[in-house]
């Protein structure tokens, strides 16, 4: 079989998908990733075939809340954030990936696609009445689409049971966000395609399944979920051969404490949004070893001296780190979210931009972490929330119960499986 995996250029949705395609490979199918060229080393790397996206399908970290928008209640700002994100993320690629992958399909014969959450550039192909490989679309996010069970995505507000939200959701897509729709809409006319039947975040209803990668523990219940969706696990890359431990790694078997602070691969331009205060918050604290990782991106700041009992690196893989943490702080990057439940770690999380709010509230939700519901927390918050993870086993426990869950999946056998079902009942 030839898989085409068609990946949107952000690193936390590129590095799962080359998992999956590498393990696809393993098992004798042909594997073509359709991504920028920013990362064409990376999915040569894992000996993939690389396609490169047109040059204007770059996505670009997410803005920093206006000044004026700060003072807003927290759930008011997260829509204003929301609704540029959905654009740049979303929308504005989209003609160029459709476009992209136009090219591709009429150059050579697919037998299935495997689309991350974010390459829309899929929908027209769906829309079409022309014949087609089948879709589906890989969840590297939280289940976004629509529920009576759930408020509308986006507001970051966990389910209460026993409520009805359609018309809170219909309010939403029609007057909150109905922008963000008409944009989609104008998108898809540009790309010679009807217009969407659903809101934009519900496009994954379209597809001929979505793959979740979580566990169904770290979502919220929905009565109404398509049968289309399979809750698959997590995809966690194990260690990747021989690993240079810093010169430090010891002082890792001596902290009584080892916390983890990450804002992740994306929105890691302004390091004093949440790595800068947890330094504060934990300086020289006895026992206590922090380990920060940066993400290594150019123009990065750090406000602040490094205190003696944190350890600043580029990267580590966690692989390596993860086994010895004891309280992962985060600003909700999904990716990391789901490696440190995958070792029952405990959670810390700060974030509003892209999906990160909604990975806080699903954090809460579960038991296993704190959710500050911000993504400026103070010293004094991350102090606090330390010191209540640390002391209450509760959200040690519920941590476990999910990396237990997690240990009992078979991602990249229940993908493999999908797209070979689905590719032999297309040809059949």
């Amino acid at each position: 079989m030839h898989y085409l995996l068609a990946v949107s250029p952000l690193a936390g949705h590129l590095m799962p998908m080359v998992h999956i395609g590498a393990h696809l490979q393993t098992d004798g199918h042909v594997v073509t990733v359709l991504t920028d060229a920013a990362y064409a080393d990376a999915v040569e790397c894992a000996g993939l075939r690389f396609v490169a996206l047109s040059a204007d399908t770059r996505v670009d970290p997410p803005a920093a809340a206006p000044w004026w928008a700060r003072s807003l209640p927290a759930e008011v700002r997260r829509f204003l954030l929301g609704r540029g994100e959905l654009t740049s993320v979303f929308v504005k690629p989209l003609v160029s990936q459709a476009a992209s992958l136009a090219s591709l399909l009429e150059a050579e014969e697919v037998d299935a696609i495997l689309a991350d959450i974010a390459f829309t550039g899929a929908l027209p192909l769906l829309l079409s009445e022309s014949a087609r490989p089948p879709v589906l679309v890989c969840g590297v996010s939280p289940l976004t689409l629509s529920s009576v069970d759930t408020p509308p995505f986006g507001m970051a507000w966990q389910p209460e049971p026993g409520l009805d939200y359609t018309q809170m959701t219909s309010v939403a897509h029609r007057f909150i966000m109905g922008g963000s729709q008409r944009r989609l809409n104008r998108a898809l006319r540009q790309a010679h395609s009807p217009a969407a039947p659903v809101f934009i975040s519900d496009w994954p209803r379209l597809a001929d399944g979505l793959l979740q990668l979580c566990v169904s523990g770290f979502e919220y219940p929905r009565s109404d979920l398509p049968d289309t969706v399979h809750f698959v696990g997590p995809v966690l890359p194990g260690g990747g051969g021989d690993v240079d431990v810093p010169a430090w790694w010891n002082d890792v078997a001596d902290a009584a404490v080892v916390v983890h602070v990450t804002q992740g691969t994306f929105d890691n331009t302004d390091l004093d949004q949440l790595i800068a205060p947890t330094l504060a918050a934990l300086a020289d604290r006895s026992g206590v070893l922090v380990i920060v990782t940066t993400g290594g991106r150019p123009g990065q700041r750090l406000g602040g001296s490094v205190p003696s009992n944190a350890r600043v690196v580029d990267w580590l893989p966690y692989s390596l780190l993860m086994p010895s943490v004891d309280v992962m702080i985060t600003n909700g990057g999904y990716g990391g979210v789901q490696y440190a439940l995958g070792h029952g770690v405990p959670l810390i999380v700060a974030g509003e931009t892209s999906d990160k709010a909604e990975v806080a509230a699903r954090v809460e939700f579960s038991g296993a972490g704190i959710n500050l519901r911000t993504a400026t927390p103070t010293a004094a918050d991350i102090r606090s929330a330390v010191e209540q993870v640390t002391s209450d086993g509760q959200y040690r426990a519920a941590a476990r119960r999910l990396r237990d869950e997690i240990a009992a999946a078979a991602p990249l056998i229940d993908i493999a499986t999908a797209l070979q079902w689905h590719s032999s009942a297309r040809a059949g």
